[in-house]
Order: structure tokens, then C-alpha cells, then sequence
């Protein structure tokens, strides 16, 4: 990652995978935080602003969430769900984690903290309103898709399975 970063003179990272495996943070001051980021993205391109999704629900899914991190590493922003305008794009972030129904439905032994979210379509519906990207939704079987409309032309450019 390093060595992309430094070809493409990066301007900031996109972080949509799970933040820490397996069970996420267990608070703000859980060392994970320090290995599993900090200690690991240490290339001179990779010292800018990190935008952080699709957070883990298993552990305190608030310590993600906490703007304390920030002071431990400037470097970290994690908000449930956020949009980033630019002069030249829109960014909407939407942590989908708490639409896959398996998590509801089978989450096996796994306990999963879903503060924040609930009810799930109330959500969704309030993001969508702050957007100024005019905003499809269709649920598939289970699968989650956001379909994006701009200058009358239709794209998909995100779907969550």
C-alpha cells in the first residue's frame, strides 16, 4: 500500500473494510487501536486524513465513533455514516453493516452493538436526506443497493452484498 500511495501522491485514504478484526475495539484505549492503525500505515503519503467506514458492531462499536481517537491519531475519522462535498464530487458514506440481515437474523454467537442504528429504515432515510445526490433505494434479496442519479444519467457506483 506504501508504495501505491507514494507513486499516486495521494490527497487522502478511503478506509470502507472492517477497522479491526475480529471483534473490534473493546474502548478508546484498547491497543488495538495502536497496532492495527497507528503502527501500521507508517509511509510519509499515508500521514494524511483517513476517512473510516464500515464499522465493527461486535465490541463497543461506539469507541470507533469517538472523536478521542483523533487525538491519539490525527489521522483517524470515523463517523457512522457522513457525506465530504467537494468543488468537483460528492461523498456519501453509509456504514452498511447494519443492513445485512444475516447479523439480525443468525448472528451466532456473536454479539453485536447496534447502538445508533435502530430502526434500521429510519436510518437510512434520515442520510439520504442530506445528500444532495438524488437517491434511489432497492433491497434484492437480502443485498442492499444505492443507485446514485446525476445529470440525468444512471449509475450504479455502490452495492453492498
Amino acid at each position: 500500500m506504501g508504495r501505491v500511495v507514494d507513486e499516486l501522491n495521494i490527497d487522502f485514504v478511503v478506509s470502507t473494510g472492517d477497522n479491526f478484526y475480529d471483534d473490534g475495539l473493546t474502548g478508546i484505549n484498547d491497543p488495538a487501536f495502536q497496532y492495527s492503525f497507528s503502527d501500521i500505515y507508517t509511509t510519509n503519503n499515508l500521514q494524511k486524513q483517513w476517512y473510516n467506514g464500515n464499522h465493527d458492531y461486535r465490541g463497543d462499536v461506539e469507541a470507533q465513533l469517538n472523536p478521542i481517537l483523533q487525538n491519539i491519531d490525527h489521522r483517524w475519522f470515523c463517523q457512522r455514516s457522513f457525506i465530504v462535498h467537494t468543488e468537483i464530487a460528492e461523498f456519501f458514506f453509509v456504514d452498511t453493516t447494519p443492513f445485512v440481515d444475516k447479523y439480525f437474523l443468525k448472528p451466532k454467537d456473536h454479539k453485536y452493538d447496534w447502538r445508533g442504528v435502530l430502526p434500521r429504515n429510519k436510518y437510512l432515510s434520515n442520510l439520504l436526506k442530506v445528500s444532495l445526490l438524488i437517491t434511489e433505494i432497492v433491497k434484492i434479496k437480502g443485498d442492499l443497493i444505492i443507485l446514485f442519479y446525476r445529470f440525468n444519467s444512471k449509475q450504479r457506483i455502490w452495492k453492498q452484498h
